[in-house]
């Protein structure tokens, strides 16, 4: 059975380097009748606990190197291990999940697009919203601490500067963060840092009538230092991936990082994420018909739906809210966004009352006609049986990629004892 073999060493290996919690087994599992999805969320389950056992060990190491240079204070958050979530079916999220909500949810706050709107701000029932939707996300989430920064806090920024330069070498040090002076103004609000150079530089910026939202940024080094150190010994050099994507007015661009260590199939594939998409809306065109059909007959004309089988509800908002703002506010707030939107209705007024009046009963008519056309139900069944066929089909890659983790981590035990 692919990917059984080595399980107990993953265990062993956690257990000794103290890393996280989880047991690392890989492999289809010991029950015979474990259903196709229960095996493939096992699957995703053991190789984000692996990704993470990894990773710990990874930090480990670059710990101990530079505890041998002195170093014996660390930030805590460039070497902080994590434990994953456990995932509970093959896809947490749904995309019909943005633009057809809980009916009591839509009658009470609609989409929520108004408390992101200028005039929301001053919406008393704003605060409102925000405190129902974190304790939403708390729910959803669960809890996490952030680390104990005590002693990194207490160093000068001259010795967490060193640290940095120990850590990933002096040029990722100077990309990251400029010079030990730059750092070092930074940390204590000096020089371009300052409160008074920021307010000359952002009312340089409003007075050119532009706001410099993607500051460019030099291309990323390779890392040095004890990072560079760790990479090589347990995973080879470094290579550098160079990728290609659509700019500003269509133009090419390209994005450079450095890559090191065997990917998970899980993520390395984006063709993967496309063919799921695909099959997906496929498998929804005669349930988006219909319900294209029912929001036009209750008054919502021009919706369509977008390339990730989405109404572009969002966009749409921004654009009614933001209608008079300025072209830098509706610029931040929309993007590069090419999605379709309806024109403004006239039927959505023109204040802010009536604008929110009007995203509340869309809210409550797309919800309604989510159920009338059974929407939902055929949603989750579509998206989940496109994930299956998608992991289906990368399962014994999935299960090589365990193997060799399990041997880099055996491998970082044998680093760690040396």
């Amino acid at each position: 059975m692919p990917g059984r073999r080595g399980a107990a060493a993953v265990a062993g290996a956690a257990a000794v380097l103290a890393l996280t919690a989880g047991c690392g087994m890989l492999g289809l599992g010991d029950d015979a009748a474990e259903s196709d999805e229960d095996r493939l969320v096992d699957m995703i389950n053991d190789s984000n606990r692996l990704e993470a056992e990894l990773a710990a060990a990874e930090y480990r190491l670059v710990e101990k190197c530079l505890e041998e240079q002195g170093f014996t204070v660390h930030d805590p958050w460039s070497l902080q291990p994590y434990e994953p979530d456990e995932q509970e079916a093959l896809t947490e999220y749904y995309p019909h999940e943005s633009f057809l909500i809980d009916p009591a949810q839509a009658e009470e706050y609609g989409f929520g697009q108004w408390a992101n709107g200028p005039d929301g701000m001053d919406d008393p029932a704003t605060e409102d919203y925000w405190a129902a939707e974190e304790e939403r996300w708390a729910e959803e989430e669960g809890s996490w601490e952030e680390p104990d920064t005590t002693e990194w806090d207490a160093l000068t920024p001259e010795e967490q500067y060193a640290w940095y330069v120990a850590y990933q070498g002096e040029e990722y040090a100077e990309w990251s963060y400029g010079s030990a002076q730059d750092y070092a103004d930074m940390m204590s609000g000096e020089g371009e840092f300052s409160e008074d150079a920021i307010a000359e530089e952002e009312a340089a910026a409003a007075d050119d009538g532009a706001i410099d939202l993607e500051e460019e940024m030099e291309p990323e080094p390779m890392p040095g230092g004890c990072q560079l150190s760790m990479i090589e010994e347990l995973h080879g050099e470094p290579e550098l991936i160079e990728e290609t994507y659509e700019g500003e007015g269509g133009a090419e661009e390209t994005y450079s990082y450095w890559s090191y260590g065997e990917q998970n199939p899980i993520w390395g594939d984006e063709t993967m994420w496309e063919d799921i998409e695909i099959a997906y809306g496929e498998a929804m065109a005669e349930k988006q018909d219909e319900l294209i059909e029912c929001i036009t007959g209750k008054g919502y004309e021009g919706w369509e739906f977008d390339e990730y089988n989405s109404l572009p509800v969002y966009e749409f908002f921004a654009a009614l809210y933001y209608q008079d703002a300025s072209d830098e506010e509706r610029e931040m707030m929309v993007g590069d966004s090419d999605a379709v939107v309806p024109e403004i209705p006239e039927a959505a007024g023109s204040s802010y009352e009536e604008w929110k009046a009007y995203e509340i009963q869309m809210a409550v008519d797309f919800a309604a006609c989510g159920e009338e056309t059974g929407y939902a139900d055929a949603s989750e069944k579509a998206y989940e049986d496109a994930h299956a066929d998608a992991y289906a089909a990368i399962e014994q890659d999935v299960y090589a990629w365990q193997e060799a983790t399990n041997d880099a981590l055996a491998k970082a035990q044998e680093l760690l004892d040396a």
